[in-house]
């Protein structure tokens, strides 16, 4: 290990050591009941994992809940609506009616926003304190089941599955690493997907998972949009092509290893933090690069382009999709987490 990489870890010792012990005793507390856990009145599966940054979760959730509303429950997805700018208890996004979501993602979330554009049928609501969007989605939409984005932290309120995304990146504590909770953390979990054909469970992982049951799901590109309405382009299109990439996402080289898989030559990869919104400023300087190649951004981007950007007709989104290699025993899984508990 080089020398300054020994001071940096030193330095970052002690409030990583402290992050720790802040997590530890936070779960202890709402574990032994020293800290109340609110009884929700619906079933609640929560789609959650230990990293900071992207882990899938936001696929994962579209397809959780568009399999539930295909089997014939009333789902709603519950999200804290990260970033957006709504200050009431809760947010209605999509009433599971209207062909669009019913607020901008600036004031909702991008997360949210694309998660509402891309189930038109299912209601999203967002709301910091949880149980709030949780209530709303059974006072107003009768929902038999609610589907908890990035919940697994969310200690307050009571579920009854946890599903836990883990992709093998899973190392220290932050600011040391990435970790929100120490891997330990992992004795809560009902249901363990790893993300990615060579995921892996870390070995210092295996000791709290002994038991629960373990799925594996690749990230898959089924197609290029120009909007969630529009009609899918094979990604096959761009096959042996130069393409200019633009994100701004938390996994980054996940998305440029997508691109490269595809067959498509990467002219550049302009990365921004996650949840950036662009400037107009940037998006010209992406289309003066790009020259006549296509620009490819993901689909929570796109959410936030403006118009004039996205009527150049040069840029496309890539759509991304989970494929189970045990889909039914995954489903069967999340349905004997809850169908017992409904009315």
């Amino acid at each position: 290990m080089k020398p300054g990489r020994i001071l940096a870890d030193t330095f970052l010792l002690f409030p990583s050591t402290g992050y720790y012990a802040v997590q530890k005793i936070r779960e202890r507390a709402y574990l032994s009941g020293l800290f109340s856990r609110i009884e929700p009145p619906v079933p609640v599966v929560s789609v959650g994992n230990l990293l900071m940054g992207g882990s899938g979760k936001t696929p994962a959730v579209i397809f959780l809940a568009g399999m539930l509303r295909a089997g014939g429950f009333k789902p709603s997805v519950v999200s804290r609506g990260y970033r957006g700018t709504y200050r009431a208890p809760y947010l209605v996004v999509s009433d599971g009616t209207s062909s669009q979501p019913l607020v901008g993602p600036a004031v909702a979330g991008d997360e949210p926003y694309l998660i509402a554009s891309r189930l038109p049928d299912i209601p999203v609501i967002v709301g910091r304190k949880r149980i709030n969007p949780v209530s709303a989605a059974f006072d107003l939409f009768q929902s038999n089941v609610v589907i908890l984005d990035d919940g697994f932290q969310h200690l307050a309120l009571k579920r009854n599955a946890d599903i836990v995304l883990v992709n093998g990146f899973e190392d220290r504590m932050f600011p040391l690493g990435r970790l929100r909770e120490p891997l330990s953390a992992l004795k809560r979990a009902n249901i363990l997907v790893l993300m990615g054909r060579n995921a892996s469970l870390p070995t210092a992982a295996e000791a709290y998972v002994r038991g629960l049951p373990i799925f594996r799901c690749e990230q898959i590109a089924v197609g290029l949009v120009r909007g969630f309405s529009s009609p899918l382009i094979s990604p096959s299109a761009y096959h042996g092509q130069p393409v200019m990439l633009a994100s701004a996402i938390a996994n980054a080289v996940r998305f440029r290893n997508l691109a490269l898989d595809l067959g498509w030559k990467v002219l550049d990869h302009k990365v921004f933090p996650d949840h950036h919104v662009f400037a107009d400023s940037e998006l010209q300087r992406i289309l003066q690069e790009a020259g006549q190649s296509p620009i490819v951004v993901t689909e929570k981007d796109w959410v936030k382009l403006p118009e004039w950007f996205k009527s150049t007709g040069r840029v496309v989104a890539l759509r991304i999709e989970l494929a189970f290699n045990q889909k039914e025993h995954f489903v069967q899984a999340v349905l004997d987490s809850f169908s017992g508990h409904l009315d």
